[in-house]
C-alpha cells in the first residue's frame, strides 16, 4: 500500500472515512495530499491531524455538486503538483425518509452528490491521467446500491449507478493504464450514521451484520487507499464490499 511519490486527492477529507484516507495515505508516504471538503473547517482540522507525519498535505474547500469548480480544484492540484495519481472521492449522503413521501427537488439532491459529482469528478480527472498513461480512481458505492435498503430508495440507485459507472468506465480507460474501482461500505461509523441512526437502529444492523459490529472509518479507508496504491495494479472495475460479511456474492 506504499503510495510514495504519489499526488493524491480526497474528496469528503473534512471527516468520517474520507479523513481516514487522507491519515492512511500519509502514513504510507505519499508525496503529497489534497484534502478537499465542502467543510472548509474540517478539512483543515483534518490536515492537522497529519502533520506530524512530514506529509505534504493541504486543505482545499469545494462544492462537488459545482461543476466549475470541481474542474477547477482538480486543474489547480494538476498545475501545483504536476500530476494526479490517485482520485479518491469518499462522499456520500442520504435522508431517511419513504419514497412516496419525497420531492423531485430531494431526489436530484442526493444523486448530485451521490452520482453525477461522480460523472464531474472523472470526466475532470480523466484528461490529466491519460495524458501520462496511468492513474488510479476510487470512488464510493455503498451496500445500499448492491441488496437496496428502505428509507434512502433513491441513495440505493445512486449508490447502484457507481457500481455501473465504475465497471464502464474501467473498460474505456484500460488502455491508459488508468484503473478505475469503488469501495462499498456497510455499517460504519461515520457522521453521517450518528445523525441518522438512533440506538435501536444501530442494534438491528449489528444483528445483520455476521461480523456482529459496525465498520470503522480507517477500514474503509485502508481498502481505499489499496485500491489506490499500487498493490492492487492488476484490479480495475471492481466494486468491494467492506461490510463484516453483510452482503456477499460469488
Amino acid at each position: 500500500m506504499r503510495c510514495d511519490g504519489k499526488t493524491v486527492l480526497v474528496i469528503g477529507a473534512g471527516s468520517g472515512i474520507g479523513r481516514s484516507t487522507v491519515e492512511v495515505f500519509a502514513e504510507n508516504g505519499a508525496q503529497a495530499i489534497v484534502a478537499a471538503d465542502i467543510n472548509a473547517d474540517g478539512a483543515e482540522e483534518t490536515v492537522n491531524r497529519v502533520v506530524g507525519t512530514g506529509a505534504n498535505c493541504v486543505a482545499r474547500p469545494v462544492d462537488i455538486t459545482d461543476i466549475d469548480a470541481t474542474r477547477s480544484l482538480i486543474d489547480n492540484v494538476v498545475h501545483e503538483y504536476g500530476q494526479l495519481d490517485a482520485l479518491v472521492s469518499t462522499v456520500g449522503w442520504t435522508d431517511i425518509s419513504f419514497f412516496a413521501e419525497e420531492t423531485p427537488e430531494y431526489w436530484r439532491k442526493v444523486l448530485d452528490l451521490n452520482l453525477f459529482a461522480a460523472f464531474t469528478l472523472v470526466h475532470a480527472a480523466l484528461p490529466h491521467m491519460s495524458s501520462r498513461k496511468t492513474g488510479s480512481i476510487v470512488l464510493t458505492s455503498s451496500d445500499a446500491g448492491k441488496v437496496g435498503t428502505m428509507g434512502e430508495t433513491v441513495y440505493a440507485a445512486a449508490k447502484a449507478g457507481i457500481i455501473g459507472f465504475v465497471k464502464s468506465i474501467a473498460r474505456e480507460t484500460a488502455r491508459d493504464n488508468i484503473r478505475v474501482n469503488a469501495v462499498s461500505p456497510g455499517p460504519t461509523d461515520t457522521p453521517l450514521l450518528q445523525g441518522q441512526m438512533d440506538d435501536m437502529v444501530v442494534e438491528r444492523m449489528v444483528k445483520a451484520v455476521p461480523m456482529k459490529r459496525i465498520g470503522t472509518p480507517r477500514e474503509q479507508a485502508n481498502v481505499a487507499v489499496f485500491l489506490a496504491s499500487d498493490a492492487s495494479s492488476f484490479i480495475t472495475g471492481q466494486t468491494i464490499s467492506v461490510s463484516g460479511g453483510l452482503t456477499m456474492s460469488s
